[in-house]
């Protein structure tokens, strides 16, 4: 009997014991989530499935304490420091080891991203505009990150990435110091964009990513040459504006590329280089100078074709090769003189003649029956020219505003 007792007044400490705790760490958590609302002034979202964590105070430099406070609440998920002023490391992020994502936009103070290194779970990982980062050598040792976004660190001048084995997405924006990028380490890259890194000389490995779909390396003038871009099977869009490319052998080796946009290449004068791209379907090409024939385009070119401030483009004779186009701009030609091809694309839409001084009537209104709107302003057209016209879609739109 006794013994019967001892182990019921065990038993019952012991439950005495567990709601003590439990009463403890429910009052522990609520002053906890009391301090992160008065003294940093965080907001907190608790959701059956997510844990969201947002916070932007002055008095934030960096993540010690604060990471102190947040594992007395919980584990979250998202952290979100977005426009704190102060921040300037995240030391002591590596205490919440349950973060999948971690955003610190436009950070004016933040130079390091010491702290994130080895975060398990971690899966994105964006300093958008935090201008002062210049060590990023923490970014390492991350098996589940997927997105990795360092669009205008101005700062960064050098970029060594390892131990990221799940990278899909990385993004590089106004990235202007940056000189080189080796991005072999990454097979599974599926986006890369360093449009706008002016200092970029090349990109080391772009031949090795073989699940690339999107590559941006619009204005990185410094660029001359993309090694390995024949390699890229899986690329489906691609942007070269404002990189004077001379060799365009490997990018008419892509098979799967959809959209094509270029501009500034001096090296341009036909589309004969692109007549191989059989799965193009927009193609955009601006401010080439020495444009001066359509012939060549691409057949399957049905979306979108775009051809604009181009001054050495007098005709658009060989336009008729995609019959299917549904969108045809030439804003901007300001020689361009002869529009008759334009009536052999019956599926077209829409048509931008604005700024194209040289074209004074367009005869084709009477034939395309698709045709709905016709962009004249700053054209050679007059308005009174077209009324009375026989339109071959009564619903037609002539538009004669010329924007900026």
């Amino acid at each position: 009997m006794q013994k019967a007792v001892r182990v019921f007044v065990l038993l019952f400490s012991i439950l005495v014991v567990i709601v003590i705790l439990s009463l403890w760490k429910k009052s522990d958590r609520k002053n906890a989530i009391a301090e992160l609302e008065t003294r940093f002034g965080a907001q907190l979202s608790i959701q059956e499935k997510e844990f969201y964590l947002g916070c932007s105070s002055p008095d934030l430099k960096d993540l010690r304490e604060f990471a102190d406070l947040v594992k007395r609440v919980g584990d979250p998920d998202i952290l979100d420091l977005t426009g704190a002023p102060a921040l300037a490391t995240l030391a002591g992020v590596e205490k919440l080891k349950s973060l999948t994502s971690i955003v610190a936009i436009d950070c004016p103070s933040l130079v390091s991203a010491e702290g994130v290194a080895g975060l398990p779970v971690l899966t994105q990982l964006a300093f958008t505009d935090s201008a002062q980062l210049t060590d990023v050598s923490a970014i390492r040792d991350l098996p589940g990150l997927v997105t990795l976004d360092l669009s205008g660190c101005v700062g960064i001048a050098s970029l060594d990435l390892v131990g990221l084995p799940a990278l899909e997405n990385l993004y590089l924006s106004r990235c202007r110091q940056l000189k080189d990028l080796d991005v072999s380490a990454f097979p599974g890259l599926r986006q890369l964009y360093t449009d706008g890194c002016a200092g970029l000389t090349t990109i080391a490995g772009l031949g090795n990513l073989g699940a690339l779909t999107d590559l941006d390396v619009s204005n990185a003038s410094g660029l001359t040459h993309l090694e390995g871009i024949e390699n890229l099977a899986e690329l489906i869009v691609l942007d070269l504006r404002n990189v004077e490319i001379k060799d365009f052998s490997g990018i008419a080796r892509l098979p799967k590329l959809r959209v094509l946009r270029m501009g500034g290449q001096e090296s341009i004068e036909t589309l004969e280089p692109f007549t191989s791209l059989q799965s193009l379907r927009e193609l955009h090409l601006e401010a080439c100078p020495n444009l001066h024939s359509l012939k060549g385009i691409p057949s399957g070119v049905s979306q979108y074709a775009g051809f604009t401030y181009c001054p050495k483009l007098v005709s658009l004779d060989g336009i008729e090769a995609a019959g299917g186009l549904e969108h045809l701009d030439v804003t901007g030609c300001e020689n361009l003189a002869e529009v008759g091809a334009v009536a052999k694309l019956p599926n077209l839409v829409q048509i931008s003649l604005v700024k194209c001084r040289g074209v004074t009537a367009v005869p084709f209104v009477e034939t395309l029956a698709k045709l709905r709107i016709v962009m004249l302003g700053g054209s050679g057209v007059v308005p009174v020219t077209v009324e009375g016209l026989p339109l071959a879609n009564e619903e037609l739109i002539f538009d004669f505003t010329v924007s900026e």
